[in-house]
């Protein structure tokens, strides 16, 4: 087709003739979905590229910001990474880290407690040692009891927790339980 016999239009006339608005037309020139001249548009070739773009489109293949199959396929990733994250969880190949940080939280808090305990608890018992070396290894039990909290960590603590939450208890922040509010 010869340059005389195309029909060249202005971006309104041709967001008129597709039925777009003219920021669309603007937002497809900018991507190169619609070629525009000095002369305009050319009406028959901007109306194929229009129709070649919505069929690119619905089949999926449209490489602009949103690509169907991409989303879906990125979806279904994520989707497996969750089940897959919470298999590792159920076998306890993962964990919460606030769950750790607050049971770590507790074992010091006991080791504490123990540890400045052991001077009330135990000093009757280094007065009536015999010699200082019993007395050294009443000390050192002491110390070593409360060095026990730090050692791995308690089941029975977890599944007394796991029951108390689910009797509606609620853990605090410092470690303590209390009723969960019932609306």
């Amino acid at each position: 087709m010869s340059d005389k016999s195309k029909k060249w239009v202005t971006q309104a006339a041709l967001a008129e003739d597709l039925e777009v608005s003219l920021t669309t037309i603007r937002d497809m020139t900018q991507k190169n979905i619609l070629n525009r001249t000095t002369n305009g548009y050319d009406l028959r070739q901007a109306r194929l590229d229009y129709i070649s773009h919505l069929r690119e489109m619905a089949a999926g293949r449209y490489s602009g910001e949103l690509n169907l199959q991409e989303e879906r396929a990125r979806l279904a990733k994520e989707q497996a990474d969750a089940k897959e994250m919470e298999n590792m969880i159920e076998r306890g190949e993962l964990v919460y880290i606030d769950h750790i940080v607050k049971r770590f939280e507790k074992q010091l808090i006991k080791c504490k407690t123990k540890l400045l305990a052991a001077p009330t608890k135990i000093a009757a018992e280094v007065h009536a040692a015999a010699d200082v070396k019993e007395a050294k290894s009443i000390m050192e039990a002491a110390i070593e009891e409360a060095l026990s909290e730090l050692v791995g960590y308690d089941q029975d603590d977890e599944q007394e927790e796991a029951g108390s939450q689910a009797d509606g208890d609620v853990t605090q922040d410092d470690g303590s339980t209390a009723k969960a509010d019932s609306k």
